[in-house]
């Protein structure tokens, strides 16, 4: 489930950043929304799957799993401007 939810914010967010920069040209505002994108869908999904699971909150944070959303933050961001500096080439 984690790993879906990582891929999706891959995918939207490298979508959105993709279209941003075709739109305005400026690479650093796309680089920015991704960051951004990511962060805040990422966030969300750790605090929603912790809300719902009870054996996280008896236990604790870090034992659940749920940390790994959070530590790939900047791992996808930084996957999201690789990929952008491929961008400007092919279009």
């Amino acid at each position: 489930m984690i790993y879906v939810i990582i891929s999706v914010s891959l995918l939207i967010s490298t979508l959105v950043s993709v279209l941003i920069l075709k739109k305005s040209g400026h690479k650093m505002v796309s680089m920015l929304s991704a960051f951004c994108l990511n962060t805040l869908m990422l966030i969300i999904a750790t605090l929603g799957l912790y809300s719902i699971n009870d054996e996280a909150r008896a236990i604790g944070f870090g034992h659940s799993g749920l940390y790994m959303l959070i530590v790939t933050i900047p791992i996808v961001t930084w996957i999201n401007f690789i990929i952008l500096q491929f961008v400007k080439r092919i279009s």
